[in-house]
């Protein structure tokens, strides 16, 4: 088969696919990902061919008020505001290319992404099969209805998507949090994180525990800063080594002695080595410690990121601050609950386990093809 990929432009959406397209292409499949200018060199990074679906496109740019509107909240109506104000204008901006390259390619399947919402009206135009592929919880229904209302004109142009015929789930069945709109196959969870020269000692033993803090590859607006150097020094007098996984765009000044900052050091090398995660909340960091086994603390600002923490809290795998309650003195106090009391170590292990226990990326291709021959 030729399969095109599609997905948002945001490398926490797009890392969870990379192992069942690893799969796909090595059972023999035609796969190319097409995305804007940055992230198709992400995915090229990957191993995978990809086409570019023209120049990147800022969420300033898209959403020019973005800057002026009040900070994120938790709730679906916060969550559906965010997703419809930059990833609705996008499927307007890249659409025309994407059907070019459908036009080109040709492709007996469309891959894509929750939240990418051109590759679904395309490939309804010409009649091609689409499976989406999941990267974390499902989204409340009001996300998608509040889309789908905006995306009106894009139809009336185009003509409305097809319901997919499969949802690639990676979430554990006991932390997911809603139901799919289709035939689900849940699928391990198989990090990746991109790919670094690893530094010696991540592999070495370590003779005291180890605390990954990863806050993400974009910039949150407003207080992403303070939030980590609140964590910093929070940490800062406990007996632990502290390794920053600094994404783009991330300040870390004053670093205290027992912390290391490292850019680029893929998340699931470093979490192997570690005991406890402090994340933000996004897929990549909540899921990547989820297959680890760690427990976590994490610290959401924005968009889904408050979805995963409460979820991660409510399973017993760890602490949620939402803003408001992350304080140096509440953020000291969960990391040392997470490193010294059993349950939440013994809830993440079970989240391991129950990810270990689903199909793996080979066993969903082989599931697919069947179906789709």
């Amino acid at each position: 088969m030729k399969i095109l990929v599609t997905s948002c432009p945001n490398q926490g959406h797009f890392y969870p696919m990379v192992p069942l397209l690893w799969a796909l292409r090595s059972a023999g499949h035609h796969v190319v990902v097409a995305m804007p200018d940055s992230m198709a060199g992400v995915a090229a990074r990957a191993g995978l061919s990809a086409v570019s679906l023209g120049a990147d496109i800022s969420l300033s740019e898209l959403a020019p008020d973005h800057a002026s509107r009040p900070a994120q909240r938790a709730g679906a109506e916060s969550l559906a505001d965010h997703v419809a104000s930059y990833y609705v204008p996008l499927a307007h901006h890249v659409i025309d290319a994407l059907d070019a390259v459908v036009r080109r390619f040709e492709p007996d399947l469309l891959v894509h992404t929750s939240w990418e919402y051109a590759g679904p009206v395309v490939a309804a135009r010409h009649g091609i099969p689409r499976i989406k592929h999941g990267w974390g919880l499902t989204l409340p229904p009001e996300v998608d209805a509040e889309c789908d209302r905006l995306l009106e004109p894009l139809y009336r142009t185009w003509g409305r998507p097809n319901p997919p015929q499969w949802w690639v789930d990676v979430c554990p069945p006991s932390l997911q949090s809603g139901t799919p709109e289709c035939p689900s196959l849940p699928m391990t969870w198989a990090p990746f994180n991109g790919s670094a020269v690893l530094p010696d000692w991540l592999l070495a033993e370590n003779d005291r525990p180890r605390v990954a803090v990863t806050l993400g590859n974009v910039p949150i607006s407003g207080d992403h800063d303070s939030v980590l150097a609140r964590t910093l020094t929070a940490l800062s007098d406990v007996d632990v080594d502290v390794v920053v996984a600094a994404g783009s765009g991330l300040h870390c000044a004053d670093v205290p002695a027992n912390v290391r900052v490292v850019p680029g050091v893929p998340l699931h090398d470093l979490m192997r080595t570690s005991s406890v995660a402090i994340t933000h909340g996004g897929a990549g960091s909540v899921f990547a410690a989820l297959a680890n086994g760690l427990p976590q603390l994490v610290l959401p600002q924005m968009c889904v990121h408050f979805e995963h923490g409460d979820r991660i809290a409510q399973a017993g795998a760890g602490i949620c601050l939402h803003p408001g309650e992350s304080g140096t003195e509440n953020i000291r106090e969960a990391v040392l609950g997470l490193l010294n009391t059993p349950h939440a170590r013994h809830r993440a292990a079970q989240l391991r386990e129950e990810n270990a226990g689903l199909l793996s990326p080979s066993e969903v291709v082989a599931h697919l093809q069947g179906v789709l021959a």
